[in-house]
């Protein structure tokens, strides 16, 4: 049982990201600036991960304090303020601190600072319950649509999917957005094996996706970012499913480098290129992909691998660590709430409404 991230007695439990999979190495932090910079370092990792990593980091803050309740309303902005800088294109962090921040404004004049911390942890349990059940409704709405766009297929044989970065329990906490899907179709007996893309430069598919496959017995083979170009044309890969990191408006995509790339393939190949994310990560706010604040990460992750020099030092580089998939080459949308397959811009908006 892989257990991502947890909170108890007032600790933080978390699944250090970065050594996996030669080693398993659990951190437990009542800091949360050190919190903070495992997000910033990719410890934890995944959009809704992060989400809950982020109300959790917001109660070990509230824990450090010890002013008077009159000096409380500057800290609660600082705090809030360093745990959104730690991630900038993750809208699911945004979302817990909007929600730590809703729960402020509303109990912070009639409450006492006790009661107040504890509302705001069980707020931070919610968004973790929340992030758990999304994940098993989205598994449901994923695999009708798969049943409903390639039952032809069905018929005939199981299918091979692909997919990129790390999209599971290690993302989520709970089974998985897009890989939670895939798990689900697997016990369906829909799936037969999955093709997972290495994810460079942090190796995420090839590394934790790899992983994951393995402590669920699911068949699986590895490749280069690069491949599934390839593999599409020689008729491989019969879907594609990835997550997300923020969703625009009319269906732009952010997630992890690479991504628009297979996306594009998939679509001159006619196979079907899904998104699994929760509505958490829509942000209607933002009228298309070209909005998307865009992260971009130090060069050393790309001249190095883990710690071996793989370019001079001064070479330069660019290393975004996402890029942003056109609606246009996404043939559905699948949210815990449904699957929205046409017309993103008014349907992606009555999930929120």
């Amino acid at each position: 049982m892989i257990d991502a991230i947890s909170f108890s007695n007032g600790t933080l439990r978390y699944l250090d990201q970065r050594f996996l999979p030669p080693q398993e190495n659990y951190v437990e932090t009542r800091s949360h600036m050190e919190a903070i910079e495992a997000i910033k370092t990719l410890a934890v990792r995944g959009a809704p991960l992060i989400g809950v990593a982020a109300g959790y980091t917001v109660v070990l803050g509230l824990q450090s304090f010890n002013g008077t309740k009159e000096e409380f309303p500057a800290y609660f902005d600082r705090l809030i303020a360093d745990v959104e800088a730690s991630r900038p294109t993750a809208v699911n962090l945004f979302f817990a601190t909007a929600r730590m921040k809703e729960v402020y404004a509303g109990n912070y004049t009639q409450d006492t600072m006790e009661v107040l911390f504890g509302k705001m942890l069980a707020t931070a349990i919610s968004i973790h319950n929340d992030e758990i059940a999304n994940c098993d409704a989205m598994a449901r709405h994923g695999v009708e649509l798969i049943r409903q766009d390639l039952g032809h297929i069905l018929k005939e044989r199981r299918l091979t999917v692909l997919t990129h970065c790390n999209t599971g329990t290690l993302a989520t906490g709970g089974s998985g957005t897009a890989l939670g899907v895939i798990k689900h179709a697997w016990n369906e007996g829909l799936i037969e094996k999955v093709i997972t893309a290495e994810s460079r430069p942090l190796l995420q598919g090839l590394r934790l996706t790899a992983w994951e496959l393995e402590q669920e017995n699911i068949p699986f083979f590895s490749i280069s970012d690069s491949s599934s170009a390839f593999l599409m044309q020689k008729g491989m890969i019969d879907f594609g499913i990835v997550g997300a990191d923020r969703i625009a408006a009319n269906g732009d995509t952010a997630n992890k480098i690479g991504t628009c790339a297979h996306a594009i393939s998939a679509h001159y190949h006619n196979i079907p290129f899904y998104i699994a994310a929760p509505v958490s990560t829509l942000d209607i706010t933002i009228q298309s992909g070209k909005e998307i604040p865009i992260e971009e990460r130090n060069a050393d992750e790309l001249r190095t691998i883990f710690g071996t020099q793989v370019a001079t030092p001064t070479t330069p580089v660019i290393n975004y660590a996402f890029d942003v998939t056109p609606n246009r080459f996404i043939r559905g949308i699948v949210t815990e709430k449904k699957a929205v397959t046409g017309n993103y811009s008014e349907e992606l908006k009555k999930l929120i409404d």
